[in-house]
């Protein structure tokens, strides 16, 4: 017989017990998990982050006795006079909230099957083209900088995906994304986040020293260069912050690989060109109605079988810049913010310029910028597949990047002038292509997108 004031003895035990017993079972799981993770790394071949395979413990313990950053707090401390303490404490939440937590299981079994079967639901997935000699003579132990233009949320999918096989990449990811479960989605596949127009000295510091490091021990990142989308299709004026925390990371090789993308269709390009034209965004409420709608739109169209697909994403990887040779050696860690601006400045106009080259003329695209430059207000269609079919040709003589479905200029007419006819932004009325007032700014994003490589071949019809 067990004393009655033996009971909550007993039951103290039980719990202890359950308590090892739970942290055993974790131990198990995490080792399980991690040896399933190396297989699947020697299976598939790909180049890992050595800054993203660290556990994020470990990594926030390196950071908060980073010599470089304790001397920023303490001279933060003197200038606000605030205690130490108090600055370390935010710090520690800083790194709470950028550091990611990098899982290979959810990344590369799961992550790239699921992204992969989204985007080819949805597009006709595709790399244009690839300067691939001169990116396999990149060293190994280079610091590597994919630099992209962003046309659309799914950029993060498209090029990790494209990428998978090859090395995977870490995302510096905006706010928008610190929502559940993208939050968790998004740390697991080893992307660390960024405020936007936040103002504390002290939240840089650690952002500046996480990203320095991450270059430091060649862990390869992907950033968009415009900071942010781009709201009227545009290439937007570069962002200089996460540029110069990694261009004064000291590292002996750092190269940046320019990256172009392009959609026949952006899914949120409605809600962007509203924005753009200073409308105010719509209410949570509203938008997830309406995405809601159009989402069971889409399973509809899907089960009677008259779904289309939005037609063509494609990206196209560059030349690589090597940061050190295109800045002629000059350390910039040594310079003054007011002395260094200029230099950064002119590096990021060669990674834009870069990056617009390499942005694919799609299909859609193309339609919308020849409609665009036409004399008549309403082609017919053989009018404007004559003027598509002769600036193709002009595009290609000159070496753009041109996607064409099949090799074919007549399939890109095709191809675009469909996914336009069926989203209503061109309307087939008694054999001419009108464009109906309210869709002509989203018939302008889509021609504004490849313009600057397309402007230079207008020439005034007689």
């Amino acid at each position: 017989m067990i004393p009655k004031d033996g009971w909550w003895l007993l039951a103290a035990a039980g719990l202890v017990l359950l308590a090892l017993a739970g942290r055993a079972s974790r131990r198990a799981v995490r080792r399980w998990s991690w040896r399933h993770a190396l297989r699947t790394r020697r299976e598939l071949g790909f180049r890992l982050n050595s800054v993203t395979l660290t556990r994020k413990q470990r990594l926030k313990t390196e950071l908060l006795t980073d010599p470089e950053l304790r001397a920023r707090i303490a001279t933060l401390a003197v200038e606000s006079g605030r205690e130490e303490a108090s600055h370390l404490a935010d710090v520690s939440l800083y790194l709470d909230e950028i550091i990611p937590n990098f899982n290979l299981i959810t990344t590369y079994r799961y992550g790239k099957g699921m992204a992969g079967w989204l985007l080819r639901s949805c597009y006709r997935v595709r790399i244009g083209r690839s300067a691939e000699a001169a990116l396999n003579r990149i060293p190994r132990d280079a610091s590597v900088v994919y630099v992209m233009n962003h046309r659309s949320n799914a950029d993060y999918l498209l090029v990790a995906f494209l990428l998978a096989n090859r090395v995977s990449i870490s995302y510096a990811v905006g706010e928008w994304a610190r929502v559940w479960p993208l939050e968790r989605l998004f740390r697991s596949f080893g992307s660390f986040f960024v405020r936007r127009r936040f103002r504390d000295p002290l939240y840089h510091a650690v952002l500046e020293r996480y990203v320095q490091r991450a270059v430091h021990q060649g862990t390869t990142q992907g950033i968009f260069i415009e900071g942010g989308l781009s709201r009227d299709g545009r290439l937007q004026a570069p962002k200089l912050g996460l540029l110069d925390y990694m261009l004064r990371a000291g590292a002996k090789d750092l190269v940046f690989i320019p990256v172009g993308i392009n959609y026949d269709r952006v899914v949120e390009d409605s809600n962007l060109v509203r924005e753009g034209l200073g409308k105010p965004r719509r209410s949570p409420v509203a938008l997830i109605r309406r995405t809601s709608l159009w989402l069971l739109g889409l399973v509809w169209r899907g089960a009677t079988g008259r779904f289309h697909r939005f037609g063509y994403a494609v990206a196209n990887f560059g030349q690589p810049i090597h940061a050190l040779a295109t800045l002629e050696g000059v350390d910039l860690r040594s310079m003054d913010w007011d002395t260094r601006r200029p230099l950064l400045e002119a590096f990021a106009d060669t990674l834009v310029r870069a990056v617009g080259t390499e942005v694919p003329i799609t299909p859609v695209a193309a339609v919308a910028w020849v409609y665009q430059h036409m004399n008549e207000p309403a082609p017919g269609r053989a009018e404007l597949r004559d003027r598509m079919l002769d600036v193709l040709g002009k595009a290609q003589d000159r070496g753009l990047p041109l996607y064409l479905p099949r090799g074919s200029f007549q399939r890109a007419f095709e191809v675009g002038l469909r996914v336009l006819l069926l989203r209503h932004i061109l309307v087939l009325e008694e054999g001419h292509l009108v464009l109906p007032a309210h869709k002509a700014p989203l018939l302008d994003y889509y021609a504004h997108g490849v313009a600057h490589l397309l402007d230079p071949l207008h020439t005034p019809e007689p």
